[in-house]
C-alpha cells in the first residue's frame, strides 16, 4: 500500500510491489521508513493551548529518537556530545523556536 509523505509516520512506500528507498532529511540517507517529525514538539504547542505552528521533517527512526533524546538532553543539562550532531542541532533549533514562541519546553520521551 503506498502512503502519502505527510502522514504522521509516513511508514513503507512502494511502487509497483516494491519498497521504496526515502532519504532522511537530518543525515540524507536512504531507508525503508520514516516518520514525520514536528521541529518544535507538538506536545509543546498543546500544552499552551494553541494551535500547531512548527516546520516538518522527516527522519528515519533512529535519528527521530535521537532529536528526542536531545531535546530531553537539554532539558535536563546533560551531556549531547555522543548523540549524532545534527540531532543535538535539531533538538536546539526546537529550544529556540520555543523561547520565541512563548512555548514551555518539556520531556518528550
Amino acid at each position: 500500500m503506498t502512503r502519502p509523505l505527510a502522514e504522521a509516520h509516513v511508514g513503507l512506500v512502494t511502487w509497483s510491489g516494491v519498497i521504496q528507498l526515502q532519504e532522511c532529511s537530518l543525515y540524507r540517507h536512504h531507508v525503508p521508513v520514516l516518520q514525520s517529525h514536528h521541529v518544535i514538539p507538538e506536545s509543546w504547542w498543546k500544552a499552551a493551548g494553541v494551535p500547531v505552528n512548527t516546520p516538518m521533517r522527516e527522519l528515519c527512526p533512529s535519528c527521530h529518537t535521537a532529536v528526542h533524546a536531545a531535546i530531553d538532553g537539554l532539558i535536563r543539562s546533560l551531556d549531547t556530545s555522543l548523540l549524532p550532531p545534527r540531532a543535538v542541532m535539531l533538538a536546539k533549533a526546537a529550544l529556540s523556536g520555543a523561547a520565541g514562541s512563548g512555548l514551555t519546553p518539556a520531556l518528550t520521551l
